[in-house]
């Protein structure tokens, strides 16, 4: 049984990354950030119906994106140095890492 905390904050998590896939391709006109942060943030937001529903898959999905973009940004960060976006997506993206380990029902 997942806990509905953990579903909203998928929930929270993929319109903020949808936001600031707007926010960067606004800012410095990248249309990779807009693909890449729409993209993601709408595969959390599906996700995170499923969890609603109760369907393990959404949590599964959910763990694979938040790791992927977790791993993304700490490489992104160690090449450009930029530290305000890239430390504060590297640690939303921890603790949801660590929200979802905790909570979610995992099959031995």
């Amino acid at each position: 049984m997942l806990k509905k905390s953990t579903s909203w904050a998928v929930l929270i998590y993929g319109i903020l990354l949808m936001g600031l896939g707007y926010l960067g391709y606004h800012n410095s006109g990248s249309v990779i950030s807009l693909w890449a942060g729409g993209g993601t943030g709408a595969l959390l937001v599906i996700s995170s119906v499923l969890m609603f529903i109760e369907n393990i898959i959404g949590s599964y999905v959910a763990v694979i994106l938040t790791f992927l973009l977790t791993a993304t940004f700490g490489i992104r960060y160690s090449m450009t140095h930029k530290s305000v976006p890239a430390i504060l997506a590297v640690l939303s993206g921890g603790m949801l890492l660590f929200l979802l380990a905790k909570t979610a029902k995992w099959k031995k």
